[in-house]
């Protein structure tokens, strides 16, 4: 049979496969939804192109022929073929409409994203997550090409263009010393002081650099870059060893071989907030992004999220 002729055959499967459990057509079409006349023409037509009877006269009613009774468990097996399909297709739509899929800064990976997780996860456990973490401006790159549902990152303050900002927290930033460093023991200290210093800071693209770089320029001096890592604790444990100092997230507790020093400028803070594409979130987005403020709400009212750890 060619495909044509298949293709004619498939939207009657269903009258096939009534009459192939009940072999009433009058139940068939009840069964069906159909009116009886019809059921009638279709097995007509059904049996003009497979060029052989699928019913015959039994009595007052009718039976399958035998071809009747060859084509109907391939009738039933297309059916239902068809029907796993269909819930594959639903099962993947349910689980896309509750993915959210996040991109964050790496400092925000070892306490901020997996309490979000075990949170959400708690409330809906039907949410699942895609999760890539990065420098600042991947994250904004992967949220731009339509690849992440939140960007959590820092410096959104203003929002960057064609995005929408949820605020979440601010951390003061500080000098980073190593402890037997001459200004271990200081309150506080300035950027242009820093200037004859050796830097230790992150790449160019990460969040921390680019703040970095901005209260250089606002001072009107010139860092000395010694090292660009991708990674705080890196940072921390370069300073440690003695080879600069750097800026940093305040911590509860220096970095072990490290004092810090508050740093005198009413502009040194890291702001991170969620990053969103406009246009109304869907329900699971929303859900998170519900927890997630709650959560650094909760977070900022006893301690800030680990600043120490990667970024």
């Amino acid at each position: 049979m060619n495909s044509e002729a298949v293709k004619a055959l498939l939207p009657h499967l269903p009258v096939l496969v009534a009459l192939g459990e009940v072999e009433h057509v009058t139940i068939a079409a009840a069964m069906l939804g159909m009116p009886q006349p019809t059921v009638s023409r279709i097995v007509r037509r059904l049996e003009k192109q497979l060029g052989t009877p699928l019913l015959e006269p039994d009595g007052r009613g009718v039976r399958l022929t035998d071809a009747g009774r060859t084509l109907v468990p391939y009738a039933q097996r297309a059916l239902e073929a068809v029907v796993d399909g269909l819930d594959a297709v639903q099962s993947q739509d349910r689980r896309t409409r509750a993915t959210v899929r996040i991109a964050f800064q790496t400092s925000l990976g070892e306490h901020l994203v997996p309490e979000l997780i075990r949170i959400v996860r708690a409330e809906d456990p039907a949410i699942r997550f895609v999760l890539s973490q990065g420098a600042r401006r991947t994250c904004l790159n992967t949220l731009v090409d339509g690849e992440a549902d939140i960007a959590l990152v820092s410096r959104l303050n203003p929002p960057p263009d064609g995005l929408t900002v949820t605020p979440l927290f601010e951390q003061p930033l500080v000098v980073l010393v190593p402890s037997d460093h001459p200004r271990a023991a200081s309150t506080s200290t300035t950027i242009r002081d820093l200037a004859s210093e050796p830097i230790i800071t992150l790449k160019p693209g990460y969040g921390l650099r680019g703040s970095v770089d901005d209260l250089f320029a606002r001072a009107g001096a010139l860092p000395t870059i010694a090292f660009e890592g991708e990674d705080l604790r890196t940072v921390s444990g370069l300073v440690a060893s003695g080879l600069g100092v750097g800026i940093m997230p305040a911590a509860g507790t220096p970095p072990p071989g490290c004092a810090q020093i508050r740093l005198d400028d009413p502009r040194a803070t890291r702001d991170i907030g969620a990053a969103l594409l406009p246009g109304a979130p869907r329900a699971a987005v929303t859900t998170v992004l519900t927890a997630l403020v709650a959560l650094t709400a909760r977070d900022n009212r006893h301690e800030q999220p680990n600043p120490r750890e990667s970024t």
